[in-house]
């Protein structure tokens, strides 16, 4: 009869009942937990935006070997601004051009969610402004917005190496100025649990 013993040489077996089923104790944790624990899970922050107009918001480029995922978008909106309608946000997939790339301004946050890790998230990762511009790619998701407070848009977008996501927003202001920040919430796949 074959058993299936404990590995460190204690000469434990392992269970098996009368039903066939073998007896194991776990501890699951989601793909996200796991990449937080691992160093892997990043906050990319634009800093706050004054946005007067349509404005570009954000711009990331993968450029690690392991795919990001983006969990989440947050879009903040202190409401100061006077709206015909409410703002709608377009989600652009692979953009390739527009002075949101060409003419870059770093976001103000790119960091790791481990406060234990210095590693960094390899990524062009730029804010945007209003009258910026964005071309190319394909329009992929749009999102409605709130005119004073936080919006938050789970989302589940893979970023492949090379791959990029940037944020268009038609404001919708008749009056007035509003400050905005997004936030692009996500984590690099362990490359260990990855299929290739």
């Amino acid at each position: 009869m074959a058993k299936i013993e404990d590995g460190t040489g204690l000469g434990f077996d392992a269970r098996v009942d009368e039903n066939n089923r073998f007896h194991v104790h776990a501890v699951g944790v989601t793909e996200v937990v796991h990449a937080a624990e691992q160093g892997l899970a990043f906050n990319i922050n634009t800093g706050q935006i004054s946005v007067t107009a349509d404005a570009t918001l954000v711009y990331l480029k993968n450029n690690e070997t392991n795919d990001f995922v983006v969990e989440a978008i947050a879009i903040g909106n202190d409401g100061g601004a006077t709206y015909s309608t409410r703002p709608l946000i377009t989600v652009v997939r692979n953009p390739t051009g527009g002075d949101l790339i060409t003419d870059q301004t770093d976001v103000d946050m790119n960091q790791n969610r481990d406060f234990g890790s210095s590693r960094v998230f390899n990524s062009n990762a730029y804010k945007g402004k209003t009258g910026g511009t964005l071309t190319g790619g394909n329009d992929i998701a749009i999102l409605q917005s709130t005119t004073g407070g936080r919006d938050f848009f789970t989302l589940g977008f893979v970023l492949t190496e090379g791959s990029s996501i940037g944020l268009s927003y038609t404001a919708n202001i008749s009056a007035g100025t509003s400050l905005i920040y997004v936030a692009l919430v996500g984590y690099l796949r362990d490359p260990a649990g990855q299929d290739n």
